[in-house]
């Protein structure tokens, strides 16, 4: 994995929905489309990274989202101290 993009504490936008697909008879119960969808346009603070270098996102108090990068924008910087 190389540099990453984005820092945690950075705020970032929602550019782009990644296509979800489910395996044949597989129902989306947990309602992920719907999910992202309410997502998209909207700013969010990186939370973490998982091991692959998706950004961690919290779009709710109970939910926690993994995004790939290429489909966020940065907004604002976390200033350093």
């Amino acid at each position: 994995m190389g540099k990453r993009k984005f820092r945690i504490g950075d705020k970032v936008k929602v550019a782009v929905i990644p296509k979800i697909k489910f395996a044949r008879g597989i129902k989306d119960e947990l309602g992920t489309r719907k999910i992202f969808k309410r997502m998209l346009g909207r700013i969010y603070t990186v939370k973490g990274f998982d091991p692959y270098g998706w950004v961690e996102l919290h779009p709710s108090r109970m939910t926690a989202v993994w995004i790939e990068p290429e489909f966020l924008k940065l907004r604002a910087r976390r200033p350093t101290t």
